[in-house]
């Protein structure tokens, strides 16, 4: 390889690096204050979030589909869940609200 394509490789690399991290940095995280709201609702997502939907009452998946489209949710050891995969629980549980 020589030099030209060497320093091409590398400004590549460079702007490969720049986009993905201008990426990562637009991530939108849930705001829990709704949730808490409802009593035992965030519990029943963390749980929801294992498969277990015994917990996931109604109201709580009102909440849920309050929240914009592509928002993440913390729920276990800095794991997050983006907010969609529990509106289809909480449709597959529930039916459509």
């Amino acid at each position: 390889m020589n030099t030209k394509q060497s320093k091409l490789m590398f400004f590549l690399l460079a702007l490969i690096f720049t986009a993905l991290s201008e990426a990562a940095a637009k991530v939108e995280y849930c705001s829990t204050a709704a949730i808490d709201k409802v009593p035992g609702c965030y519990d029943s997502l963390k749980l929801a979030a294992e498969n277990d939907y015994r917990w996931l009452r109604k109201d709580c998946c009102k909440v849920v589909y309050s929240f914009p489209h592509h928002c993440l949710l913390p729920v276990m050891n800095h794991r997050h869940k983006d907010i969609n995969s529990f509106k289809k629980i909480c449709v597959n549980v529930h039916g459509p609200i």
